[in-house]
């Protein structure tokens, strides 16, 4: 290591570098999977990138960068089916039957957050609530699971309508 002399300043530290935006991230995760970067590809892989909840099929449509806006539904459906084959996203269906499309990472960041509070869960609008003041029971008595299972966690998940779905029951009537 050289070191500084009077003639010859310290060099500074190299700044750090900036978080990618999600259309870079996906570039870079396309290459790295060593797939084909195509338009389609990098620009729904940033839609979820981008994106701090899971995505219908249509919120991907609406989300889609101005240089995706040739990209078809059919498309958009086989790529985002490509990804969870990839192993990158995830798709499961929400309570109203509609596929919800996440990032493996984003689940699994999510799951380990939400291992320690209780959720709400709005059977009319299906969207689900932290409740932040309203921790889990300290033990919650564990169910009994066949020879073979192991729980890892249980959540308590309180099911019922939101208050914004209570005052439009409320107001039609």
């Amino acid at each position: 290591m050289t070191r500084p002399s009077p003639d010859r300043p310290a060099l500074a530290p190299e700044p750090a570098s900036p978080t990618p935006s999600p259309l870079e991230a996906a570039h870079e995760r396309l290459r790295r999977l060593g797939a084909r970067v195509t338009q389609p590809r990098l620009c729904i892989l940033a839609c979820l990138i981008g994106s701090d909840e899971a995505l219908t099929h249509q919120a991907v449509i609406d989300r889609l960068p101005e240089a995706g806006e040739t990209i078809d539904r059919v498309t958009v459906y086989r790529v985002l089916d490509w990804l969870v084959d990839q192993g990158v996203a995830q798709k499961r269906a929400g309570n109203d039957r509609v596929f919800r499309f996440s990032l493996v990472e984003h689940e699994a960041a999510r799951a380990q957050e939400h291992r320690q509070h209780s959720h709400f869960h709005c059977t009319r609008c299906d969207r689900t609530f932290c409740l932040d003041d309203a921790a889990a029971p300290a033990q919650p008595a564990a169910p009994r699971v066949p020879s073979g299972f192991a729980i890892e966690h249980i959540e308590l998940t309180v099911n019922g309508v939101c208050a914004e779905c209570g005052k439009r029951t409320r107001a039609a009537h």
